[in-house]
């Protein structure tokens, strides 16, 4: 009988993957219920992950736009903020692509901070014992005068502003956290306008992490962000052809000609991080770049 149960479970899971993102979930849900399964499926597993789904994912928000405001941008001295004073300061010279931070609270609210120690060190809070919860986020202000904010917040900037494009930076490649994170995104936005997902741009780290986010939500564009990877230029071109991912992020530090030369002849859009001298942006733009991370560079001074 277990034996009949096996090929009969086989034969399913083989039919399952032969049609796409509803069978790979199908096979997880199967492999997981029926225990006696996992080992012998382990090799169809391993095949079905082979072929990713390749998305139609859409870069024409890019557009004329050549810079990306870093943490909504640097105001003065102060850069990561991830501050609403920053985003208006940033706004108003002419930005309209952000890439925010975004972080769990130890409660598992969705937070825009680039990490808890940061947090701790832009409140005066580096020695205390205050938690790194929701309420003492919100309720506590960044560099004493800046005004924290989180998911909802982010949500309600893309409904109020509808020609700006925010980029995700979640920190985390995980799949229980890109879902507690991009649900809490995703949920919202639906409550308030479903259109503005279209507009937020999910930053991935890992091939795997590709999934994990679709799964969320069919996301019109991703941006595949490499500072987390050891990565080979020829390999990731290979997933990018075989994702339909059209858009890298790499750090100034780690971009090559080579790189830059064989990812461009695919068709994909680079980005690079993070670039505050003008002569250092002009060269990467003469050498193809797309897209520069700044804190400090204007739109139009280039």
């Amino acid at each position: 009988m277990k034996n009949k149960k096996l090929l009969i479970g086989l034969i399913v899971l083989l039919l399952l993957a032969g049609i796409g993102f509803a069978g790979y979930k199908a096979m997880r849900f199967a492999m997981d219920k029926y225990h006696y399964l996992r080992d012998t499926v382990s090799e169809i597993r391993r095949l079905y992950e082979e072929n990713i789904e390749h998305y139609d994912f859409d870069y024409s928000w890019i557009g004329d736009n050549k810079l990306v405001a870093h943490g909504f941008g640097g105001k003065g001295s102060k850069t990561y903020t991830n501050a609403l004073e920053a985003f208006e300061y940033n706004y108003e010279l002419g930005h309209r692509i952000f890439e925010v931070d975004f972080d769990l609270t130890d409660d598992g609210v969705c937070i825009c901070s680039h990490d808890e120690d940061y947090w701790r060190n832009i409140t005066g809070n580096e020695d205390s014992d205050v938690e790194y919860t929701y309420e003492n986020f919100k309720n506590t202000p960044l560099f004493t005068d800046y005004t924290p904010m989180d998911h909802k917040d982010v949500i309600d900037l893309l409904v109020e502003y509808p020609d700006i494009y925010i980029i995700t930076d979640t920190k985390y490649s995980d799949e229980l956290s890109v879902y507690r994170q991009f649900s809490q995104l995703v949920d919202y936005a639906k409550e308030k306008d479903p259109e503005v997902l279209d507009r937020l741009i999910p930053q991935i780290y890992t091939e795997d992490m590709l999934n994990y986010v679709m799964n969320v939500y069919r996301f019109k564009s991703i941006d595949f962000t490499l500072y987390q990877l050891q990565w080979d230029k020829e390999e990731i071109a290979k997933f990018c052809g075989r994702s339909g991912i059209r858009m890298l992020t790499v750090s100034d530090e780690l971009i090559e000609d080579d790189a830059i030369d064989l990812w461009k002849s695919m068709g994909i859009k680079i980005a690079v991080h993070t670039v505050d001298d003008e002569e250092r942006a002009e060269e990467l733009w003469d050498k193809g770049v797309d897209l520069i991370y700044t804190n400090y560079l204007e739109p139009g001074s280039h």
